[in-house]
């Protein structure tokens, strides 16, 4: 019995440690900055995503988008424009993702960086995919958390007029990615 007791508080704290990393993500970030008036933010929650699902249409396109409204649990996004700190707050963003974290796709040119990251929930969705964009003039930080296929979201990413966003359309079907996802060409 003496044993038993230090092995479950060992346990309590370890899944506490764990859980408490899980929640180191890019969150912390836009808690950061939301406040800034020189950032715009956008926030959707959850029940502006449910209520969204339950329009009704006959287009096939319109159908998709609310198919994924409803997998959807929030949506942030974060962009500071005309600013030279494009780049400098692009590498403080990557320091705010968390463990689990897994790159599907970055880009890079001579003055601007792309990256997208998930972390995939227990039936291999996505639960989280964070894209960052940092240039010489402008950041963004958008953050999607839900229960989706990265198929369902790259599917309506041309459609949706958010820089770099248009990106996942990119990604092919032939390449593996990590876990078995489908990644970039």
């Amino acid at each position: 019995m003496k044993r038993i007791i230090p092995l479950v508080a060992l346990l309590c704290i370890l899944c506490s440690s764990q859980m408490a990393q899980a929640q180191t993500t890019i969150e912390k970030f836009f808690q950061k900055y939301q406040n800034d008036q020189s950032f715009t933010v956008i926030n959707i929650t959850p029940k502006m995503f449910s209520m969204f699902s339950k329009v009704s249409s006959d287009d096939p396109d319109a159908k998709k988008v609310m198919n994924l409204a409803s997998k959807l649990k929030g949506l942030r996004i974060l962009i500071k424009e005309d600013t030279k700190e494009g780049q400098k707050l692009y590498r403080e963003a990557a320091q705010f993702l968390g463990t689990g974290m897994e790159e599907l796709m970055s880009l890079r040119d001579k003055d601007s960086d792309l990256k997208f990251m998930v972390r995939e929930n227990a039936k291999g969705n996505i639960a989280e995919l964070v894209m960052l964009v940092g240039s010489s003039n402008e950041f963004l930080a958008l953050l999607v958390l839900g229960d989706f296929s990265i198929s369902e979201i790259s599917e309506i990413a041309g459609n949706m007029n958010i820089d770099g966003f248009d990106n996942l359309g990119k990604l092919s079907e032939d390449t593996k990615g990590p876990k078995g996802r489908k990644g970039p060409k």
